[in-house]
């Protein structure tokens, strides 16, 4: 008997603590082409959106990278990780979980062909970690086959 892969599968994990400055920031006080909030108080007043509209060429992008940061906030999408996962079962009977390195920093409300293509990217990944450790082309191939992609799909 030889090691065996048991199970491959695509996790997706929010990430808690995302960097969204890609959107812009909110602020006590606003810089070229910010945005008031509405907010006051404990609240920041303005949104300072990274790029202006002439740095863009879009006069809509700063009221859109506000809108998409609330959309953030009122929870309508989030920040993930997606990750290549194999358990594999050694000879012994021990078993063991392999990864990719994962991609972070993608938008869950992404369009479904990009997060399969990042899933594929993953488990491309993770064939070559499984290759490492000697599985042959043949087994890899199979079992990448029976992929449970979970969310993604």
């Amino acid at each position: 008997m030889k090691n065996h892969i048991e199970r491959v599968w695509i996790e997706t994990k929010i990430d808690e603590n995302p960097d969204l400055s890609y959107l812009g920031e909110y602020s006590s006080s606003p810089n070229e082409g910010a945005i008031a909030t509405g907010k006051d108080g404990r609240h920041f007043p303005y949104f300072n959106p990274t790029m202006t509209a002439e740095q863009t060429g879009n006069p809509d992008s700063p009221q859109q990278d506000f809108e998409r940061m609330e959309a953030y906030n009122r929870g309508d999408w989030y920040i993930m990780g997606i990750i290549a996962k194999a358990t594999i079962k050694t000879v012994s009977g021990l078993l063991q979980t392999i990864r990719s390195s994962g991609l972070w920093g993608v938008e869950s409300d992404s369009d479904k062909s990009y997060l399969r293509e990042v899933a594929c990217e993953e488990l491309a990944g993770l064939a070559n970690e499984l290759e490492s450790l000697g599985f042959g082309n043949a087994a890899i191939g199979r079992a990448i086959k029976n992929c449970d992609f979970g969310k993604i799909e």
